[in-house]
């Protein structure tokens, strides 16, 4: 019996192949998710500052800029401890990063206390430009989050936390995290509005939304605020519910009994009770308290238009969009016959469109898809320079700037720059424009020969520039400039020197966007100067450049953004409304418009200058050291089922292996250079011991060096010595070492990837039953293997807010690997049965195209093909099966109950194996479609609703050895999906289907799955 046992290794289910295939696989996916995309640049140059509560680290060229990041944690760190809870103890760890030209920030509680702050301050827009300092917001409210999330006061989760560490993100670890999105949310932004002279609730967009809900129906309760629907206000909404919920409870109830609700939340035997804590906290339940909200914003808002008149006649827009959701910046062409936006409806590509000025948004058509909600200035010949994001390198995104025309043709005009916001000259030679660096920005003149860029008006770390506007006769330009103190104003500039004419307004009110008249005599801009954003102009001296008196053009019940006056004497500007940001105009008549009023009193200059900002931390800046952070933080228990093997089917089985127990630990560092898991594991009774380690290395950017190392034991399968109760069960120790490399080639909506790696499998091979191992001889009972492989990926597959899965794209992936047996004897080599070497390759296609409109989504057809081929005298009737549905593995009660998982050659309907062989192949086609959108939640509970759809399927698939061959197996079906919110942050997608078999002749087959079948 020397090859007969070898032979009986491989099964339709098990293979070798399978086995070190799935630990490349899981090296991949470990070394993406390890450093999220976006997060920061691994490859920078870092320094890391040390003061008493932190360790900030930053590139070394923004020393300045970590420096004053430091002394305004210190500053958040004390006026929180003051205002919140205790905080965390140990220093928390603040990353301040200028890799991408968008503002964000993002703080982490697991593995350790992590905050990131993107340097880009956010002048430009409604929602975040009211700060006295962009740092001293966004770490306030990140801040806000650590102290928050962090809190504990239940002894379980005290308890857990001090035997496995941060082991888990949730209850009962971290209580805080097992509440909804707008109490977290909302909380940080009230505190970074508190605990600041400016911050979002005490600007005018949250209010604008909330008043827009009210006034035109769609105010959301509790339960709708807990969720993510992609409605408007969409991703805002818990900012805007959140913090102007606490706003009301605060007002109400006392700012101390904040506190008292974090805390109640914190101590909570029994997790997901929100109206408990509100009780306890406010001494009424948070279901009443919205409800009372609800009412006093209603009876508030009943009588708004008849006030709003008191000030002027009421601004009835005439609407040119419907459903755009983003449509920013409107502005005519120079011939007067095109109206040309920005949108971004949440359905489909971010895009430029175009329609006539005279037709409406059914004559409307794309220009062309944009990099995010771009910004853009007619040239004279009709073209559009435009600035959009765009990736540069797997870790950073900047803006630059391409020339558009029309038709959609574009030229990509300047590469890294990061210039944003440009207006184009008259004589259409060179454009204005805003350029980011450093956590601040500058204004230069871009030249639209070749690129070239030149300094108008130096950066500086207290002045920040935005949406500069060259008149039509190019003398001056208009910009948006932000000064300490939250002044964020409308000033003239030479447009040769730079050099300032005139400041045009000078208050703490959002003054935005400003834009000229066709015959340079009137300058408007966007100011919420009466507590609702509005469009003002002033007249202008084309001789000096001076404004005269501000007047109010609008008079709106929402919010007006981003004005332009077309040549057609009308004010093209973007109207707030419950489902977005829709195009709009009235006519331009500003000789009959009445004066400005003076600023609200919250936004009138103080009676005393601002204070300067914060000094700089001293202390010694030092490289940055990876070990702080890598080192683990928690270890996690892992649990094995026993395992089974027996001759055949209907014959007893036997436990080959039991119970695993063991324990797992991971850790990445700041900056996302380094990662790594580790395992290890005992296996009852015997005691067989199984680990593993993974690591990745993203230093250099591109590429991304993986090494994986692995003993696991597994059934070497039965087999019968003579008569039944002499059964010989066998055992396979399996240790592997696999390294790889991984290339990436990343555009915005484009992904290239190339990873070529190789690895060694030892193999023993033990009887179970040592005294009957006697009576045998083992085959080789000592394996070498080594392989290579080679795989690319291409993707371009997108979706959008409102869809369910892929929308649009293509994505393909190709593997070949081949595996050798080393060590074999002469005769042995290329020998069926007992050279195990051989080859393979296996690919897989995705695509989705949208159809058309109906219901909250476009319909998408989408379409898969998976194939592999195997060959060499190692190469199984089983290395491929065909059959089941994939899906993944339930998440929502943590014990993986049910989901599936996923399946490379899917045909639903049939079972896992229903055909296999060394090639195969499997194809699905499915119609999608929405069903419903539902947006509805149970009150204070944890479960949210958000959509329904469905889909229309064909599957086929076959595989063969290559003989004998059975024939194609095909099914045709339906499937539903659910889309909700469970445990208030776990995004859930649960399917069920009816398969109907159409060879063979089985019974239709229903099924549950977690996630979306491709």
């Amino acid at each position: 019996m020397r090859w007969g046992l070898r032979r009986r290794v491989a099964s339709p289910g098990r293979s070798i192949k399978q086995v070190s295939g799935l630990l490349a696989a899981c090296l991949v996916g470990f070394a993406m998710t390890a450093a999220p995309a976006r997060a920061q640049a691994p490859d920078e140059d870092w320094r890391t500052l040390a003061t008493e509560h932190f360790r900030v680290t930053f590139p070394a060229r923004m020393e300045p800029l970590g420096r004053r990041a430091a002394s305004v944690a210190e500053d958040a760190y004390r006026e929180l401890w003051s205002a919140l809870v205790d905080p965390p103890s140990g220093v928390i760890d603040l990353v301040v990063t200028d890799h991408s030209d968008e503002s964000n920030g993002y703080a982490q509680i697991v593995p350790s206390n992590r905050i990131v702050v993107f340097a880009r301050p956010p002048v430009d827009g409604p929602s975040l430009s009211y700060f006295d300092d962009w740092m001293e917001l966004v770490i306030t409210h990140e801040l806000a989050h650590t102290m928050h999330l962090d809190h504990v006061r239940n002894p379980i989760g005290r308890l857990l936390r001090a035997v496995f560490g941060r082991a888990e993100s949730g209850w009962p670890y971290f209580p805080g995290v097992a509440t909804p999105g707008w109490t977290i949310e909302g909380l940080a932004t009230w505190y970074e509005s508190a605990l600041t002279s400016a911050g979002r609730s005490h600007g005018t967009f949250h209010e604008a939304v909330l008043r827009t809900a009210v006034l035109e129906g769609r105010f959301e309760g509790l339960g709708q605020a807990g969720g993510e629907s992609p409605l408007w206000p969409g991703g805002n909404r818990a900012y805007v519910y959140g913090s102007m919920f606490f706003e009301h409870l605060l007002e109400r109830y006392g700012a101390e009994r904040m506190t008292a609700f974090v805390d109640a939340v914190a101590g909570q035997w029994i997790p997901y009770r929100l109206d408990s804590a509100g009780r306890t906290a406010f001494g009424v339940s948070l279901s009443q308290a919205w409800s009372e909200w609800g009412e006093e914003l209603r009876a508030r808002y009943a009588l708004f238009d008849a006030e709003l008149a008191r000030t002027g006649p009421v601004t009835s827009p005439e609407r040119l969009t419907d459903g755009a959701r983003w449509a920013f910046h409107p502005s005519i062409s120079p011939d007067g016959s095109t109206l040309v936006y920005a949108r971004a409806d949440g359905r489909s590509d971010i895009q430029l469109r175009r329609q006539p000025v005279e037709g409406d948004e059914s004559d409307s058509e794309r220009v062309s898809r944009t990099n995010g909600l771009a910004t853009y200035s007619w040239m004279p010949d009709g073209r559009i320079l435009v600035a959009q994001l765009e990736n540069d390198g797997p870790h950073r995104v900047y803006s630059d700037l391409h020339v558009m025309d029309l038709s959609g043709a574009t030229e990509r005009l300047t590469q890294g720059a990061r210039l944003e916001q440009p207006s184009v000259a008259p004589d259409g030679t060179w454009a204005a424009a805003v350029q980011n660096g450093d956590g601040t920005n500058g204004l230069v003149r871009v030249d639209l020969d070749d690129g070239a860029v030149s300094a108008l008006v130096a950066p500086r770390s207290d002045v920040h520039w935005a949406f500069p506007r060259i008149s039509p006769d190019g003398r001056w330009i208009a910009a948006t400039r932000w000064d300490v103190g939250a002044y964020q104003d409308i000033v003239v500039l030479d447009a040769r020197s730079g050099h300032e004419v005139q400041r045009v307004s000078r208050d703490r009110a959002l003054d935005l966007a400003p834009a000229w008249s066709p015959d340079g005599r009137w300058l408007v801009w966007s100011s919420d100067r009466t507590g609702i954003m509005n469009i003002f102009a002033a007249e202008v001296d084309t001789e000096t450049g001076r404004a005269g008196a501000s007047r109010r053009l609008t008079n709106v019940r929402t919010a007006a953004v981003y004005p332009s006056v077309g040549t057609d004497g009308r004010l093209y500007f973007s109207g707030h409304h419950v489902d977005g940001w829709e195009a709009e105009r009235i006519a331009f008549v500003p000789e009959s418009a009445g004066p400005a009023a003076a600023p609200v009193s919250r936004f009138a200059p103080p009676p005393a200058e601002p204070l300067a900002p914060p000094a700089a931390a001293d202390g010694e800046a030092r490289s940055y050291s990876i070990w702080p952070t890598l080192l683990p933080t928690y270890w996690r228990p892992r649990l094995g089922e026993p395992v089974e093997t027996g001759v055949q089917p209907g014959l007893p089985t036997k436990e080959v292996l039991g119970w695993r127990i063991g324990a797992e630990t991971s850790g990445i560092d700041l900056v996302g250079r380094h990662a790594y898991t580790v395992y290890a594991q005992a296996i009852t009774p015997r005691g067989e011991i199984e680990g593993g380690a993974s690591y990745s290395y993203r230093g250099f950017g591109n590429p991304v060096l993986s090494l994986a190392a692995e003993q696991r034991w597994s059934s070497g399968g039965a087999f019968l010595t003579g008569s039944l109760p002499d059964t010989l069960f066998l055992l396979d120790r399996d240790r592997t070492l696999n390294g790889s490399i991984g290339l990436v080639s990343a555009a915005w909506r484009r992904r290239l990837s190339l990873t070529v790696g190789g690895g060694l499998i030892w193999r023993e091979r033990r009887a179970l039953d040592a005294a009957l191992a006697d009576r045998v001889t083992l085959a080789d009972p000592n394996l070498r293997l080594a392989e290579g492989w080679v795989a690319v990926g291409y993707s371009t597959v997108r979706s959008f807010s409102f869809q369910t899965g892929g929308a649009r794209g293509l994505s393909a992936t190709m593997q070949v690997r081949s595996r050798r047996e080393l060590g074999l004897a002469g005769d042995e080599i290329g020998v069926v049965g007992e050279d195990l070497t051989l080859a393979d390759l296996t690919g897989r296609a995705r695509g989705y195209l949208p159809l058309w409109g109906g219901g909250h989504a476009t319909h998408v057809l989408a379409a898969q093909l998976a194939a592999g081929s195997a060959w060499g005298p190692g190469a199984q009737r089983g290395h491929f099966g065909v059959g089941g549905a994939s899906g993944a593995p339930e998440d929502v009660t943590g014990f993986e109950l049910f989901g599936g998982s996923y399946v490379f050659l899917p045909v639903r309907g049939y079972p896992t194996y229903s055909r296999y062989g060394r090639f195969a192949w499997a194809a699905s086609l499915e119609y999608r479609f929405p069903i419903s959108l539902l947006n509805r939640g149970l009150g204070p509970w944890p479960l949210h609703f958000d959509r329904v759809v469905g889909a229309a399927f064909v599957d086929a698939g076959d595989a063969w050895s290559p003989y004998p061959k059975i024939g194609a197996i095909a099914s045709g079906g339906a499937e539903i999906t659910f889309g909700f919110l469970a445990w208030y942050n776990t995004t859930v997608l649960l399917r069920t289907g009816v398969a109907v078999p159409w060879v063979g002749g089985a019974d239709p087959q229903v099924y549950v799955r977690m996630g979306l079948p491709f």
